[in-house]
């Protein structure tokens, strides 16, 4: 019995030590991982102008280790953005506003449902942000590792998520004064004679009114020129 307690004992420190030994041979990868993974995020998002998410390699996956899921992070968000967001941004900046009075009291309809796109829009970019921001908060990063990785989220995440919605809050700015011209105009139809691209109105309070609120509209489409020309820049470097 003495011997079989002995050689339990010794095959049990035995599996210790193998065991500790894979631990410890498991570990010692995660230095080279991480020293890779940093210098992988300084050089291909922080140092370079512009936004930047790119995609990995089966080789810079294996070389960062179990780092390649907080990219996954990043790298996850920008996909979801790309399918949710951007494609219908683009859609709707490319349709056509109207340009005349007559144009605006005919298509109050549009201005209305591009109006409600946008605010959906906005409500998506806030759900993606919300949820990549749950699975950032869940990482587990050392010292030298997390202000690398902060950085790179902000470039990739935080800031391109901003500028969208800051292009969408102006956007929704013009369009309510859009909407508030074209009940204006339907409002005093009865006053206003158009001719070609031209309104005349002879009421001089119906005309000083037309000007605030053409005055207000222009003042609109300025602020959603330059939030156009800050998101460009921010996704340029430029």
């Amino acid at each position: 019995m003495q011997a079989a307690t002995s050689f339990s004992q010794r095959a049990l420190m035995w599996a210790l030590g193998g065991i500790l030994a894979l631990g410890i041979a498991g570990c010692s990868a995660e230095p080279k991982e991480r020293a890779a993974f940093i210098a992988f995020l300084q050089a291909r998002i922080v140092d370079k102008p512009g936004l930047h998410v790119p995609r990995l390699t089966p080789a810079e996956e294996k070389s960062f280790g179990d780092y390649s899921k907080h990219f996954a992070v990043i790298s996850d968000y920008n996909k979801s953005m790309d399918a949710k967001v951007q494609q219908p941004l683009r859609d709707m900046m490319g349709r056509n506003m109207p340009t005349t009075m007559q144009d605006l009291m005919a298509r109050r309809a549009d201005v209305l449902a591009l109006h409600k796109s946008s605010v959906q829009l906005r409500a998506v970019i806030d759900t993606e942000q919300a949820a990549a921001g749950t699975r950032r908060a869940a990482l587990k990063q050392p010292d030298d590792l997390k202000p690398v990785y902060d950085k790179a989220y902000a470039r990739t995440v935080t800031d391109p998520g901003n500028n969208f919605k800051e292009l969408l809050v102006v956007m929704e700015g013009m369009l309510t004064s859009a909407e508030k011209m074209a009940d204006f105009l339907d409002a005093h139809k009865d006053q206003i004679k158009f001719s070609g691209i031209m309104a005349q109105i002879d009421d001089q309070k119906v005309l000083d009114d037309a000007n605030v609120l053409m005055k207000e509209l222009d003042a609109r489409n300025a602020e959603v020129a330059r939030a156009q020309h800050k998101l460009v820049s921010m996704i340029s470097g430029r």
